[in-house]
């Protein structure tokens, strides 16, 4: 972790998540049968929400970009890197800190 480091505040709550929109917070969607999820999550540059498909200990193959998620939602780390063309921002999840590149 270094000082660009941004704690990801896990949200349980979808509502909740939404109203504070705080930058760099997550919140998952229950993992289906396939153990594949929705992570919806403040760009840490603070430009907005943005959804991405993981798998819980898996990266799914789907056909679009995809990451594989380690399964913890207070402490959660994404492979590979997640990379927002819209916005410009690069870095890591990893172990509930978003790092940029």
């Amino acid at each position: 972790m270094t000082d660009h480091s941004l704690r990801a505040i896990c949200f349980v709550d979808k509502a909740a998540h939404r109203a504070e929109a705080l930058p760099g917070s997550v919140w998952f969607s229950d993992p289906c049968k396939d153990a594949v999820a929705a992570l919806w999550f403040f760009c840490p540059c603070g430009c907005g929400l943005h959804r991405i498909t993981v798998g819980e200990r898996h990266k799914p193959a789907m056909g679009v970009p995809s990451w594989r998620w380690c399964g913890s939602f207070e402490n959660p780390t994404l492979t590979p890197s997640v990379n927002q063309r819209a916005c410009g921002w690069h870095g890591w999840l990893s172990g509930g800190y978003w790092e940029p590149c």
